[in-house]
């Protein structure tokens, strides 16, 4: 799986990373896993670095992933993410991302993970979280 996360306890983060090419099925496949895990759900901060993938996916892709597959499995809870990025097709994901979740997501998108990760801590700190 391209896709692969891990667990911060001691940040309370979700650490993501994407490397290779990722493909919608990926995602959905993905998203299917790491939604269905309680610890993920209890956290729902997630810094995502997409520094090392290829995105082969559409907008529409990801658009109806988000509607089918995020936002059921989310119901009315939210969500913080800074993303990392490195190229400009990461960053237009990125955008669009932030667009199809502003329902449920709070998100930044970085060039560099240090700053990522101060911003995703720094709101967990404004909702009185840390």
């Amino acid at each position: 799986m391209p896709i692969s996360y891990s667990i911060n306890a001691d940040l309370g983060v979700i650490v993501e990373t994407w490397e290779g090419d990722v493909t919608a099925a990926d995602l959905r496949g993905y998203w299917a896993g790491y939604l269905a895990d309680p610890r993920v759900m209890a956290l729902r901060r997630t810094l995502v670095d997409l520094r090392q993938a290829r995105i082969v996916f559409s907008g529409a892709e990801l658009s109806d992933l988000v509607r089918d597959v995020v936002k059921p499995a989310l119901g009315e809870k939210g969500w913080t993410t800074a993303i990392v990025v490195a190229r400009p097709v990461q960053f237009g994901v990125s955008k669009q991302y932030q667009v199809f979740a502003q329902a449920y997501s709070r998100d930044a998108i970085f060039e560099d993970y240090d700053a990522a990760l101060r911003w995703l801590l720094a709101q967990a700190m404004t909702r009185g979280e840390g």
